[in-house]
């Protein structure tokens, strides 16, 4: 009777180690051979914003305002909303950032997309036409004055900043 191959090798090319438990990787190339739960009081903490009345609220208001990808939309596919997407990641900002960030209605696909550039630094706005920022963009595109900008013009008399 035949039998399976075992696949006990690392699947990085090249590698002659064996693979770990819980990957199939070696422990040299990410492999893990314990279970780690990571960040999980972080990551209650982190879906809980989306639990909270007045995200559900605003979340509807954006679906009925745009109920159209906007990124399928420059590309001239018709295809539905079914997320809101903050156009920069509150967790790399904070959590003041939740609420006070720009908004666009993305398909699941387009999302999806939109949050691996994010993880390369790339946060993609579909307004009529695709524009890329970077997170240093944040305080300039929503038009906040920056902490450096505050102490120097309260200085010069120029009055109050956000």
């Amino acid at each position: 009777m035949p039998t399976l191959p075992f696949n006990n090798k690392c699947a990085s090319l090249g590698c002659p180690d064996n693979r770990s438990r819980l990957s199939t990787f070696c422990l040299a190339h990410g492999g893990r051979d314990t279970y780690v739960a990571r960040r999980s009081i972080e990551r209650k903490k982190f879906n809980s914003m989306y639990d909270k009345g007045s995200w559900k609220k605003l979340r509807q208001a954006k679906l009925s305002m745009q109920p159209m990808c906007q990124a399928c939309l420059i590309r001239g596919v018709v295809s539905p909303a079914s997320q809101v997407d903050h156009l920069f990641a509150w967790s790399a900002i904070g959590e003041m950032a939740f609420y006070r960030n720009v908004f666009q209605c993305l398909c699941h696909g387009c999302h999806s997309d939109k949050t691996q550039l994010e993880r390369d630094g790339v946060y993609r706005h579909y307004n009529g036409k695709e524009m890329d920022y970077s997170i240093e963009d944040y305080q300039s595109v929503l038009g906040i004055a920056s902490m450096d900008s505050a102490t120097s013009s309260e200085s010069h008399g120029l009055g109050e900043i956000l």
